[in-house]
Order: C-alpha cells, then sequence, then structure tokens
C-alpha cells in the first residue's frame, strides 16, 4: 500500500510537469496537434516502437502462451510484422505529408482519394482505438490495481485516478507532450518485459528448469497439442459453430493474427506520429533496430519466458508475478507496463480528438471555427472519450472487449488506400472506396459484434468467430483487395484530381530507384514472401518437429516451435534491414521538399449547409445513443 501509491504519484507528478512544459512550448494551442512537424527523429522511432508494442505484448501476448502454448507461432513474429508496414509505407507517406502540408492520416485520405466515406472511416477507427483497444489494456491495469491493494482500491477508482493522469498530459501538451514524454514511457515499459521475464525465470530455478517444465507437459498428451501448430487450415464453421480438432492455432491463423497485427501500423495514431516527425532519417534505423530488433528480440524471447512460465504454472501469470515479488519491484514492474499502455492510449486520443474535431466536424458542420477554438473543442472531446472508455470499462466490459476486437482488421482494411497512395497507382477512387466498404463487411460478418447484431434482429450466420481458423483481418482484406482490383480495373479512365495527380508525380520523380535498386526487385520480393511463407504462413508447420530429437528431445533445449520462432525472427531482421537500406524503402532522405501551392478556388458559403448537417448530426448522436444503449443491454452483462 505504500510503494505502489508512491510510484503513480511520482509518474503522475512527472507527466503533469512534463506536459506544462510542452503546453507552453506550443504556445497552448499554435502546435498542439502535431508539435510544429518538429519531433526528432528518435523521438518518433521510440514512440512508434513503444507503442505499438509494449502493453499488449505483455498483456495479451504473455496471456496468449501462458493459456494456449505455441500453437499461435507467428505471434513471436509481433516485432518483424509490425516494421515491415513502417518501412513499406512510412517514407513514403512522410514524403507526401511534408509536399501537402498534412498532419493526419483523414487529410491525406481527404488530399489524395477525395473520399469523405473514408475519412469517415478512419474517424471510426480512430475512436475504437481510443476508447476500446486502450480501454481494455487500462481496465486490465485498473484490475491489477485491486490486486496489488488486496482491494483496497476498487477498480473504479483506479480506472479513475488512471484516466485522470492520461488526461492530464494529452489535454495540456497535445503531440509534444506525447511525443516526449513517449519516448520515457517506451524505455520503461521495455525494461519492464525484461523485468518480468528475468523474474519469471528465477522463480522458476532458471532457463533450464523452465525448458524441463515445457519438455514434461509436451510429453503428456492432454497439452503436448500446446507445442504444435494444428495443420495450414482446418475447415471449420467457426468459434461458437463448430470446434477445431486439437486448437484453433493453425498456420492460417498464424498468418490472420500477423495481418490483424499490420493494422496497428495503418492506423491514424501510428501515421500521426509519422507526419509530426522533421525528418525520416531514423525510419530504418526505427524500424530495423528498434522494431524489429530490440522489441522483436523481446516479443521472441522475454515474452515467450513469462508465457510459457504462466504455460507450466498458471500461478507465475503477470498477476501472479506482481504479487510475488517485493513491493516496490512490483510497482516498479507495474509502473513500466502503465507507462507502455498510456503511451498508446495518449496517441490514440490525441488522433481520434483530431480527426473527429478537426477533420470530420470542422469541414463539416463549422468551417468558422478558429485554430483557438478547434484546440479547445479537441480537449473537450479527448475528455469525452475517456469519460466513454472509463465507463464502459467499469458498466460493460463484454460490449468493450467486442468493440476492441475490431480495431486492428478494421484498421487493417485501410491498407488498399495506403498501397494505392504509394505504391500501386492503378487502384482508382472508385475501387479503393468500394474495395474498403466489402472489407469492412467481411470483419463485422466475422467477428462477435456483427455477428452478435444480426442475431439480435434474427438473422442467424451459419458461421462463428474466425471461421476456417481465420480471423476476420484476413476474411476482410480478401474481400478488399479483390473487389479494389476488379473495380479499379473496370474505372482506369476515372481522372483523379488536382492533388492526386501531383502526389503521383512528386513521389514518382523524387523515388526513382537506382539500377542497383531495380535489380534486386525480384530479390526483395522472392525473400519477402518466402519469410511470411515459413515464418508465419503454412511454412509454421516445419517449425513443429524441426529441431527435435530422434528420442525426443528438443535439440536446442526448448520447443521447436519455439527455436523456429527464433530463428524466424533472426531473418526476419535481415529482411527489414535489406528492405530498408539496400531496398531504400526507408533509406534516409535529406532533399528539401517545397510545399504544394494548390490551384486558386472558390469556396462558396457553406453556412446553411453547415446548419443543415449540424441538425441531422444532432438526429444522428440521439439514434446512435439509443443503438447503444440498446446494444449494452443486449450484450454489456
Amino acid at each position: 500500500m505504500m510503494w505502489l501509491p508512491l510510484y503513480i504519484l511520482f509518474y503522475a507528478a512527472a507527466s503533469l510537469y512534463w506536459a506544462r512544459i510542452a503546453a507552453r512550448a506550443n504556445g497552448d494551442y499554435q502546435t498542439y496537434f502535431s508539435a510544429s512537424h518538429s519531433l526528432p527523429p528518435w523521438i518518433s522511432a521510440l514512440v512508434l516502437s513503444g507503442a505499438s508494442i509494449s502493453g499488449w505484448a505483455v498483456l495479451v501476448g504473455g496471456e496468449e502462451i501462458g493459456r494456449n502454448g505455441f500453437g499461435l507461432a507467428a505471434i513471436l513474429q509481433a516485432g518483424i510484422a509490425l516494421a515491415l508496414p513502417g518501412v513499406f509505407f512510412f517514407k513514403r507517406l512522410w514524403l507526401l505529408g511534408q509536399r501537402f502540408q498534412l498532419s493526419s492520416l483523414s487529410e491525406l485520405l481527404r488530399t489524395y482519394w477525395n473520399s469523405e466515406f473514408l475519412v469517415a472511416f478512419s474517424a471510426v477507427i480512430a475512436t475504437l482505438f481510443a476508447v476500446a483497444f486502450a480501454g481494455i489494456q487500462m481496465a486490465a491495469l485498473s484490475r491489477l490495481v485491486g490486486l496489488l491493494t488486496d482491494n483496497a482500491v476498487s477498480v473504479p477508482a483506479a480506472t479513475a485516478v488512471l484516466g485522470f493522469i492520461l488526461i492530464g498530459y494529452v489535454v495540456i501538451g497535445g503531440m509534444r507532450s506525447v511525443g516526449y514524454l513517449g519516448a520515457v514511457q517506451t524505455v520503461l515499459a521495455g525494461a519492464a518485459i525484461v523485468g518480468f521475464a528475468g523474474f519469471s525465470i528465477l522463480q522458476l530455478g532458471g532457463f533450464s528448469a523452465l525448458n524441463a517444465g515445457l519438455l514434461k507437459l509436451a510429453a503428456d498428451p492432454a497439452t503436448g497439442g500446446k507445442f504444435i501448430v494444428s495443420g495450414v487450415i482446418q475447415f471449420t464453421a467457426g468459434v461458437g459453430r463448430e470446434a477445431s480438432a486439437g486448437h484453433e492455432g493453425t498456420a492460417l491463423a498464424s498468418l490472420a493474427m500477423v495481418f490483424a497485427l499490420m493494422g496497428l501500423q495503418s492506423s491514424p495514431m501510428a501515421i500521426k506520429v509519422v507526419l509530426s516527425t522533421k525528418s525520416p532519417k531514423a525510419i530504418a534505423a526505427g524500424q530495423t533496430w528498434v522494431m524489429a530488433g530490440a522489441f522483436g528480440f523481446m516479443i521472441a524471447l522475454c515474452v515467450a519466458c513469462f508465457g510459457a512460465a504462466a504455460l507450466i504454472d498458471p500461478s507465475k501469470n503477470i498477476s501472479g508475478l506482481l504479487a510475488s515479488v517485493s513491493p516496490w519491484f512490483s510497482a516498479w514492474l507495474f509502473i513500466g507496463l502503465l507507462a507502455g499502455v498510456q503511451l498508446m492510449a495518449g496517441l490514440a486520443l490525441l488522433s481520434a480528438g483530431e480527426t473527429l474535431i478537426r477533420n470530420v466536424y470542422k469541414p463539416w458542420f463549422h468551417s468558422g471555427l478558429s485554430r483557438r477554438d478547434t484546440v479547445t473543442v479537441t480537449r473537450v472531446a479527448i475528455v469525452f472519450l475517456v469519460l466513454a472508455s472509463g465507463l464502459m470499462q467499469v458498466l460493460t466490459p463484454i460490449t468493450l472487449s467486442m468493440l476492441a476486437s475490431l480495431a486492428l482488421p478494421l484498421s487493417f482494411q485501410l491498407w488498399t488506400p495506403l498501397l494505392g497512395m504509394t505504391w500501386l497507382r492503378w487502384f482508382t477512387r472508385p475501387g479503393v472506396v468500394t474495395g474498403v466498404g466489402f472489407g469492412i463487411a467481411g470483419v463485422l460478418l466475422t467477428e462477435p459484434f456483427g455477428i452478435a447484431v444480426l442475431s439480435a434482429f434474427g438473422l442467424e450466420l451459419p458461421w462463428g468467430r474466425a471461421p476456417w481458423t481465420m480471423t476476420s483481418a484476413a476474411w476482410g482484406m480478401v474481400a478488399n483487395l479483390l473487389v479494389t482490383m476488379l473495380v479499379s480495373a473496370f474505372t482506369q479512365r476515372r481522372a483523379f484530381g488536382d492533388e492526386a495527380q501531383e502526389a503521383r508525380r512528386f513521389l514518382y520523380g523524387i523515388l526513382r530507384p537506382a539500377g542497383r535498386v531495380r535489380s534486386l526487385r525480384s530479390t526483395a520480393w522472392s525473400i519477402s514472401l518466402a519469410w511470411l511463407f515459413f515464418a508465419a504462413g503454412p511454412g509454421l508447420i516445419f517449425g513443429n518437429y524441426a529441431f527435435n530429437k530422434a528420442d525426443g528431445d528438443w535439440a536446442l533445449g526448448m520447443p521447436s516451435l519455439w527455436g523456429w520462432g527464433l530463428a524466424s525472427w533472426v531473418a526476419g531482421l535481415g529482411l527489414v534491414w535489406f528492405l530498408s537500406y539496400k531496398m531504400e524503402m526507408a533509406s534516409p532522405h535529406s532533399e528539401a521538399i517545397p510545399p504544394y501551392q494548390p490551384p486558386a478556388r472558390l469556396r462558396p458559403d457553406q453556412s446553411l449547409s453547415e446548419r443543415e448537417r449540424l441538425r441531422a448530426l444532432f438526429v444522428a448522436i440521439a439514434v446512435g445513443f439509443t443503438l447503444v444503449v440498446l446494444t449494452v443491454l443486449s450484450f454489456g452483462h
């Protein structure tokens, strides 16, 4: 009861102090949203890695291994899976942001695709990350506070305190506070991951004792299936409809999980950090050595260690480890975990607030809103988002969980518009918009939330969650990509807008590859597909027995799939380095980017139509509130 409140008080004081400094540097509101696009590259590299990995890796990754073993083997490749989208997209998106003076994903989508549907979709994704995806992790932290204080601090009280800290530094300091404080939070979170792994190994008697316990489990027919991938695919109707043979950890389930993780790097919060960075000099280093290297190693070894410890002894899970070490060290580990979760939550809240107010409300309903008032309304919106998340954490945890499961697969559907902006120039606006619509349908029809809503209206689907053991991210992208390519093939004559044509000319001119790079394209494609096949796809089945001896023992002294995962991580790190530097996908760029001067256009008076939209908005809010209440009453308990 002494150490945890003391550490939280110190953490809160440091956060609010830095928020005050950031607010002064912002001039209160002038650079609130993007820190004047001046975040140092090394800060952005740390923040992107910490926000993408640190919180969920401990809370979700460790729990998955501790409950189900190594069957979902691609979870060990999370660092590589998260680095690859950054290599593909971040440099090109930064160049477009500099050229058109943009600061958010929604502005990129509006400028290039001229689609309000895509802008609204990005706002939905940003809100899901801020309220649900971050909320489900904050709820887990609140329960840990209750555990560590022997319920002297209730879960609602812990939720309120942690939410107040989050509101404080995000509302006051904006992007500058989130960015600079995020670098410290990343270090704290990384240290906590290493600390959890160290304590779990020590309590079991060392690494050899850990693997001896795993070997004993593998020899037991009742638990031996937790150390193998159960085939390439199982043609089942999905969870809730038809049970899988053995377990659901197939090779394609792992590949679908990798796709879902890739949605983190196409989310509004990740793109927000990229567009707020001063230069792209650290993109290659950040994705290679921080994301894929340092954090990839922490997941492949450290997270796997304390997950395996919980598999041997369920009392060695995260809550058990925190309760079993000395109080001052337990409090320190908790603060590291809190820092990682709040880093992601702070970014999600800022990007959601900006998207909802600056990119949706202001252009559609109140174009005359001043910059100062825009910042003020955004701060109010952030407070309401935290309040909504906190209430759902306490009152409707099941609904919160179902909404949180939508964030990653829906965000992954933004890959098609991002690919169209940066690589595949033949994607057209009708193709991308229609494809994203089909992708959304594919996700909702294979997720518990969509299935439950349809069931409430009497529509029973013949499948459950993750049919054929493939999660919604994969099903959505299959529909998304097929429709995008098909519609784009028939709409090639549709003209792009002035900004889109300029973006295409600009990227083609400034990123024209050298002859050496062009000669390596086939090699890059080959090794990328080979890595995906063996590390996260059907080739995972080779990892079942690749490092097993003839007598049934393990050649590396650890489960064969774990050894396969570590080898795949090493190969993946080499792949990320090759694509970043040799293929120059994320290599430093020092050439000055002149801002684009759009042609002069007359801006008609929109005040009347804005008032009509505002009235429609109030009606929509009332209807939406009613639907939310009905959903909560139906599924919240």
